[in-house]
């Protein structure tokens, strides 16, 4: 681990060179859509050691959980009075989610820290990769259901090809962009998006707001077969008074939902 000044892709492809012949070379490297990685040289380097990259949605750091969070931890390490001694507690300190700790996963054995301990707990023994397995993904869906939870999380309709759009730009902050979905990207909840200027851009779900099949003309609901409601018997005077919010006006919002009126008392 080291602090660089600037990032740029020579830069960030001689620092992953070294990594990959320290630890070997990993079949898929996630990151996000910097221009270093998705410079014309970053291409030819996934390519020249044979693996894949993959790029997280645009605007949406979430999907990249993973490396989020080993950036926060890196930036809490460096701001300690004795960086090293940190990178050493944090490599030793078993996980919560796996039971283990990063050094027992990547060399099979306990590290000596300045803590004392029993010479046969530094004795080479390696994790069992089910249990591990096992222990990461329940703590995976546990953190998932209280995230959810909290945030009052809701699955989103899946698009397809052809449904109309409304997505926000880098320089918006509004649903003011129309456009038209031309398919699924290789990424989970990733689509492909068409506007009529002709620009492609990939969205995840939740920066894509579906436009409701509603008609173009407000006036096309009322049937022709109700002319003139208000002279109908059934409206007697005291209807006349009643607010708006019974009177079967529907109210959506951007998003798509229903806006329902609190029931009042008609006294």
């Amino acid at each position: 681990m080291s602090l660089r000044q600037s990032s740029t892709t020579t830069q960030v492809i001689s620092k992953l060179a070294a990594t990959f012949a320290r630890f070997g070379v990993p079949e898929e490297l996630v990151s996000d859509n910097g221009p270093q990685f998705t410079s014309v040289e970053f291409g030819r380097f996934s390519r020249e050691f044979d693996f894949v990259h993959t790029t997280s949605s645009p605007h949406y750091a979430q999907s990249n959980g993973h490396a989020e969070r080993a950036v926060q931890i890196a930036k809490g390490i460096l701001k300690q009075s004795n960086p090293l001694l940190a990178l050493m507690v944090y490599r030793s300190t078993p996980n919560a989610s796996t039971g283990f700790s990063p050094a027992e996963l990547l060399m099979g054995r306990k590290i000596r820290t300045t803590l004392p301990t029993l010479s046969t707990n530094l004795d080479p023994s390696w994790p069992d990769r089910e249990e591990m397995r096992s222990s990461d993904a329940t703590a995976k869906l546990k953190q998932a259901f209280y995230y959810n939870r909290r945030n009052g999380v809701r699955d989103l309709p899946p698009l397809d090809s052809g449904d109309r759009v409304l997505m926000k730009l880098d320089n918006e902050r509004q649903w003011t962009t129309p456009g038209t979905v031309l398919g699924n990207c290789s990424t989970p909840r990733s689509y492909a998006v068409v506007t009529s200027e002709g620009g492609c851009y990939r969205r995840n779900r939740r920066h894509v707001l579906q436009v409701p099949g509603a008609p173009t003309n407000p006036a096309a609901d009322t049937s022709p077969e109700d002319p003139t409601p208000v002279q109908s018997s059934d409206v007697t005077p005291s209807s006349a008074g009643e607010s708006p919010a019974n009177t079967g006006t529907v109210t959506v919002t951007r998003s798509g939902r229903v806006i329902k009126p609190p029931p009042k008392l008609d006294l």
